[in-house]
């Protein structure tokens, strides 16, 4: 069928605006058209804050304001946040059908309780949900889960239009998903499953064909772009539309005569597709709604109270306190960038000392392999959210560890070790000799946050053998890359052991053991941490996992932070003082453009002005601080006219914001020198180079001094 895309450059270029819930005035070609609403990735994140998300009770409201309109998901809805994952996805079913949703794609996050729980989220949906590339014992996955939904694609009728619709799961979800939990699925091609429900469609008399499918337009094997490009032939302009997801981006654009839309992640944004068929000739047109484009739109009230009915019911567990922490533990993204997938984080270290500390407990408990040298992984995708510093809530925890999954423990050997860290930097793609940053433009969710060993990367290197070295802790030798024989016990997350992100190598070997639940392991560490009061010592990061491209070696490094008044007006000249991980605060000044600068050790830190705010994350790795571009911001601190803010008055103090910052690092640096100088052998060996003699030294002396002065300033 012949096509017309108009796009929504067309429509920015009107003058006056439409408001995005209007129906042409013609009547005659109202009855040849309709609207389809569509969202995609929204994670848990159905609750309106008034300032980006849509609410689903505001969709639901849109869907009606809007009659004869379609209302579509293209899945991850039923994963994410507390309100999506404390039911594992049934609450979210029960708002998706009281906000009137028509169709749904099964995304790979629906699969992350399980197989089982999915057929179960299905069950509960009034919509038919598809798959069409999820077979299960030789059939389609959702074939008669549903009452009169074949799992694969169904006929919308509206205005007098048979809309079909097929659904696609990236086949990726086999490695996307807990493994465990998908055992006996196969993930067809999506290009010959797509040919097949066009065929199917066509013979069922659609008279436009929309593909809802989950596998975004960056780094899936087979994107949806390579979808609409494969349509030809027989194929060519049969297919309308493809409503995509997966990889959370913002789409409007033709491909092969293919109009692709996606909106998103996290209900920032809805698609409007207006559908159009004249004689034959189908034309589609996509908007994206804000929640600024909706101010007109009422808020449906039976799904408003459903969500309040149910974030009521889950209130109380989750903001119960479990204590406070002094420092941002950094994970999820900052702006658009996963820090956690790209680099050491505070919050990876902690959450896989967590996991270990439980692995060591079992070992000791079963009394067994006691002398086994004992490590733990998390990946950067399974930490979901930073832990603000501040209050610690139950609700903090469960937004950060979503997936349920298990701690699995297994024993591996040096071999292994090396291969599994050379999967973990993958998205390795270069560094920056100067300040370290790494140049890479993706990351990956399957980047190991590490506990009880250092590995060496070398960013530059080709894929395969970045690898510098890895050493365990307390050793000064790296592990031997052809070592088969010895033994040493991984923990980390079913999804990973169980051969998740590509971790076949783990998948193959068999479980030794369970340490318990993730999120409860990860709680039960933290009560420790808070009761020993150990938590603060995770502050900055420790090394663990080091960059060295083209000879880069840890340093100082200068960022640079903009200083505004409560009106967002730069203050230039402005004397204040901030803290740096939490602790003692320092003083500073702003320049003419109200840019502070801070000296800062090697690697990532939070740092803020008044302690009632939520600190603002600097690490020269991942660039923050010290380049703007599109994915980094400029960092930015408001200073509070209330007093928080202003200068310490103690004059030991009263320094310069970047001599005051040298003496943390100092500090911090201090702890580390008798180490460096035992291994510094060892390290020359691996390529890296030793830390001068002179260096250590002034480096002792310095923090020497600095404790010296404190003691002094204490007897005044």
């Amino acid at each position: 069928m012949k096509k017309l895309i108009l796009t929504l450059a067309t429509i920015l270029c009107l003058s006056v605006p439409i408001p995005a819930y209007a129906q042409p005035a013609d009547s005659a070609d109202a009855s040849q058209e309709v609207v389809i609403y569509h969202t995609n990735d929204s994670h848990g994140y159905l609750s309106g804050d008034g300032e980006s998300i849509i609410g689903i009770d505001l969709i639901a409201g849109l869907k009606e304001s809007t009659p004869d309109s379609i209302l579509v998901d293209a899945g991850d809805a039923t994963q994410g946040l507390p309100l999506a994952s404390l039911t594992k996805g049934a609450d979210v079913i029960e708002l998706m059908n009281l906000a009137g949703y028509d169709v749904m794609a099964a995304g790979n996050h629906e699969f992350d309780f399980g197989t089982e729980q999915f057929l179960s989220n299905a069950e509960l949906a009034d919509f038919p949900i598809l798959a069409a590339n999820i077979y299960q014992d030789g059939q389609p996955l959702l074939q008669d889960v549903q009452e009169g939904n074949n799992g694969c694609h169904t006929i919308i009728e509206r205005n007098g239009l048979r809309i079909g619709f097929f659904g696609i799961t990236t086949a990726d979800t086999a490695g996307s998903t807990n493994p465990a939990g998908i055992t006996g699925l196969e993930f067809k091609d999506e290009i010959e499953t797509a040919k097949a429900e066009i065929d199917h469609l066509e013979a069922e008399g659609a008279d436009a064909i929309v593909a809802i499918c989950h596998m975004g337009n960056t780094d899936a094997s087979c994107t949806s772009a390579d979808l609409a490009k494969a349509m030809t032939g027989d194929y060519q302009d049969k297919l309308d539309v493809i409503i995509d997801a997966h990889s959370h981006t913002v789409e409007n654009e033709e491909t092969n005569g293919i109009l692709i839309v996606q909106t998103g992640s996290q209900m920032t944004g809805v698609g409007k597709l207006t559908l159009s068929i004249y004689g034959g000739e189908v034309s589609v047109q996509e908007e994206l709604l804000t929640l600024a484009d909706l101010t007109d739109v009422a808020a449906d009230e039976a799904v408003t109270q459903q969500l309040a009915q149910i974030q009521d019911s889950q209130s109380d567990l989750l903001e119960e306190t479990i204590g406070s922490t002094e420092t941002t533990l950094w994970a999820g993204q900052v702006g658009v960038v996963a820090v956690t997938r790209l680099v050491e984080t505070n919050y990876g270290s902690f959450t896989a000392d967590a996991f270990r500390s439980a692995a060591e407990s079992y070992i000791q408990t079963l009394g067994m392999d006691t002398d086994l040298p004992i490590i733990a992984v998390e990946n950067g995708g399974g930490i979901r959210a930073m832990l603000p510093n501040g209050t610690i809530t139950v609700g903090d925890l469960i937004s950060a560890f979503p997936f349920s999954n298990t701690i699995y423990m297994k024993k591996i050997t040096p071999a292994v070790l090396y291969d599994v860290m050379e999967v973990s930097g993958t998205a390795l793609d270069g560094q920056d000799a100067e300040t370290g940053m790494l140049l890479q433009q993706t990351n990956s969710g399957g980047f190991l946050q590490i506990s009880g060993f250092t590995v060496v990367f070398d960013p530059n290197a080709e894929a395969g053998q970045r690898v510098v070295s890895i050493t365990l802790d307390g050793q000064t030798e790296p592990l031997d890359p052809a070592d088969t024989e010895t033994e040493i016990i991984m923990a980390g997350n079913n999804y990973i052991m169980s051969g998740g992100s590509d971790y076949t190598m783990l998948g193959e070997l068999p479980k030794y053991g369970e340490a318990g639940g993730e999120l409860e392991t990860v709680q039960t560490y933290l009560e420790t941490c808070l009761e020993e009061g150990t938590l603060q010592a995770y502050a900055g990061t420790e090394g663990r996992i080091q960059m060295r491209g083209e000879g880069y070696e840890p340093k100082d490094y200068t960022a640079s932070i903009l200083i505004t008044d409560e009106s967002g007006n730069p203050l230039g000249g402005q004397e204040l003082s901030y803290r740096v991980d939490g602790k003692e605060r320092v003083n500073g000044v702003t320049d003419e453009n109200g840019i502070l600068q801070i000296t800062l050790s090697d690697g990532a830190h939070g740092v803020r002005l008044a302690d009632a705010q939520q600190e603002i994350y600097i690490d020269n790795y991942s660039g923050f601080g010290i380049v703007i571009d599109e994915y980094r911001e400029q960092p930015t601190l408001t200073f509070l006219s209330d007093g928080s803010c202003n200068p310490v008055e103690d004059e030991s103090q009263a320094e310069s914001g970047a001599s005051a910052a040298a003496e943390t690092t100092a500090a911090s640096q201090s702890s580390e020198a008798a180490e460096s100088t035992a291994a510094s052998d060892a390290e020359a060996e691996d390529g890296i180079s030793a830390v001068p003699l002179v260096a250590v030294i002034a480096v002792i002396c310095l923090a020497a001094a600095i404790t010296l002065q404190k003691k002094k300033n204490a007897q005044r």
